[in-house]
């Protein structure tokens, strides 16, 4: 259900975020705000924030953050819709009644017996499994993979017998069309007559955020093809958005703020199996962006599984891709001979997987040592080969500063010269501009070494109160778009916060905290909460304005006289670009003069 603004600001008043956040956690006062242990990781020494006078939490151990509707979504893994029916609930508010079309109430009706007909075909698997003779082939082969009764039940495994119809025509039965089951994949139809889609297989339902069935997995068990069949695409499954396991796993990954990704259904419920819980599964397709948001709002980590092959490799190359701006740090498990999670779990143990997951390398040192495994690096053909091999890693990286200091240490590795390696990555991003990365100096003496401290310090302290006014003050919104302009902002995040601010009280002339929210990423939304839950001083509109003059006078002092030495520099040997440093100076003495 699709809520006003003005509903879910109506939730939001009448659910105060202490009040709310002490349901599940005992925090305590500390000056302005209310602190705790974070309800979303393990930790001794409370670093968890909450503003209530802002609404907002902030955790500044693993960066939880959000209002109030944010904290039940991830503390119950819940839709925002649902969390807002939730808190309405909790404050005794009506939800707002929409009337529904005839043909809404029919799509409900139909979408609802979708739901219910793959539950009994669950039920249907499971039961041939434990309670007939046909699932006697099945069970063995689960017990000869080791899984026990407890997880056979957790998963609700299943088998498909060895025949063509069993589940069709007990299906007929009971009323349920051929057609329905066809468009569900559990049936086939030829010449009229209907058949069952998966026999002599043992059965993996699949399960959406809910816990509700949408699909099924079935391997084969003699020497059918192909070895793993799936559910077609259906109006209640779409395997892009969704990943084995996660109705399961989402708490275990919540906690632990890291996810295993893995290949198949196996490699997943033998590690659950074995009590390592934060484990999913792609649907027999790669990686998705879709599937990364949904790892993204419950983990800072993703921990690739893979056989790493050379298709393991192109895959963990688009999940870099993918990721890339997310905030979600990468590394990659390398199992002995070659393992899957599946083996290796069941012959070495769990504690041995845990070990190699614990000790596997971000994705940058992985790609770096499995080239330089494959290839001679001391050969000139062997470094060129190398560096060839991690570009398009490199490329994908997000992070500039993680970026530099790679280059750094693959010449080092390689023991080249740095310029080679970077000139070699340039050339690279000028055949691939789809990857979007700048050009990198090709000098030993790097400059602006100092870019990693952009955006921080007293600047940024103006920038995170302009914000936290806004937030509070909507109605000086126009005064201060007058005053500050966008690119005031040198911290790219909180510029993009305020060109939103800007952008929907131009568009709607007031605003809500929900307005802006619902627009920001999830990074953004992250470092809002951030500011919103910072310790700060009471202060007006003329407070702030005189805070953030200081400030960007400062800063065009200081370019005023890096121009100045520039033109001074440049008229002494005649170099007639002093021109242009003149012209500089005059423009910055003009900007300087509206800030006075």
């Amino acid at each position: 259900m699709k809520f006003s603004n003005e509903f879910i600001e109506q939730v939001r008043q009448a659910n105060d975020i202490v009040s709310v956040i002490s349901d599940y956690v005992s925090l305590k006062r500390q000056g302005r705000n209310f602190w705790a242990c974070c309800p979303f990781h393990n930790e001794k020494t409370a670093s968890f924030s909450v503003a209530s006078d802002k609404g907002f939490f902030y955790c500044f151990g693993c960066h939880a953050s959000g209002d109030v509707f944010k904290f039940i979504m991830m503390k119950e893994n819940l839709t925002f819709g649902e969390a807002v029916t939730r808190l309405a609930e909790r404050a005794h508010i009506p939800l707002p009644v929409i009337e529904k079309s005839a043909q809404e109430i029919e799509r409900e009706r139909k979408i609802a017996q979708l739901y219910e007909v793959n539950e009994m075909a669950g039920n249907f698997y499971h039961n041939c499994l434990l309670k007939t003779h046909y699932g006697t082939t099945g069970l063995d082969y689960f017990h000869k993979r080791h899984l026990d009764d407890d997880t056979i039940l957790r998963f609700k495994l299943g088998y498909a017998p060895d025949s063509w119809n069993k589940l069709t025509e007990a299906f007929m039965k009971k009323g349920i069309s051929g057609t329905l089951l066809v468009t569900l994949g559990l049936a086939k139809e030829k010449n009229g007559r209907f058949y069952d889609a998966f026999r002599n297989r043992v059965i993996f339902p699949i399960k959406d955020g809910r816990g509700r069935i949408v699909g099924f997995g079935g391997r084969v068990l003699d020497d059918g093809k192909p070895k793993y069949l799936n559910s077609p695409e259906t109006p209640i499954f779409n395997k892009r958005r969704l990943l084995f396991a996660m109705d399961i796993a989402h708490k275990s990954i919540y906690e632990q703020q890291n996810v295993i990704l893995v290949e198949g259904y196996m490699d997943v419920i033998a590690a659950h199996n074995r009590g390592i819980s934060n484990v999913v599964a792609s649907l027999g397709t790669s990686f998705t962006t879709e599937q990364a948001r949904i790892l993204q709002r419950q983990a800072k980590e993703l921990i690739l599984s893979y056989d790493m092959d050379t298709a393991g490799r192109k895959a963990t190359l688009r999940a870099m891709e993918i990721v890339r701006g997310m905030g979600m740090r990468i590394r990659v498990v390398s199992l002995p001979q070659g393992k899957d999670p599946d083996e290796y779990i069941n012959s070495a143990g769990p504690d041995a997987f845990r070990t190699a997951v614990n000790d596997a390398p971000n994705v940058l040192d992985y790609m770096l040592q499995t080239a330089m495994q494959q290839y001679d690096s001391s050969t000139l053909e062997g470094k060129a080969a190398v560096t060839t091999m991690i570009m398009p890693a490199l490329a994908a990286v997000d992070n500039r500063i993680i970026l530099e200091a790679f280059l750094t240490k693959t010449a080092r590795q390689l023991q080249i010269d740095e310029s080679a390696v970077r000139s070699e990555f340039n050339k690279y991003i000028a055949q691939h501009p789809e990857t979007g990365q700048l050009q990198v100096h090709v000098s030993k003496d790097i400059l602006d070494k100092n870019m990693a401290a952009r955006g921080t310090g007293t600047m940024a302290v103006a920038e995170e109160n302009i914000l936290r006014f806004l937030m509070e003050q909507p109605k000086a919104c126009e005064r201060i778009q007058a005053k500050i302009d966008v690119e005031f902002f040198m911290n790219e995040k909180r510029r993009n916060i305020y060109q939103i601010v800007l952008n929907v009280y131009g568009h709607q002339g007031m605003y809500t905290k929900s307005d802006i929210q619902e627009k920001l990423t999830p990074e953004e939304s992250e470092e809002l909460a951030r500011i919103m839950v910072l310790q700060d001083i009471p202060m007006d509109e003329a407070v702030l304005m005189d805070y953030v003059k200081r400030f960007r006078l400062a800063e065009l002092q200081k370019r005023y006289e890096i121009h100045s030495k520039k033109a001074a520099a440049f008229s002494h040997s005649g170099d007639t670009r002093f021109v242009e440093e003149l012209t500089e100076c005059k423009r910055i003495k003009e900007e300087m003069k509206k800030w006075s």
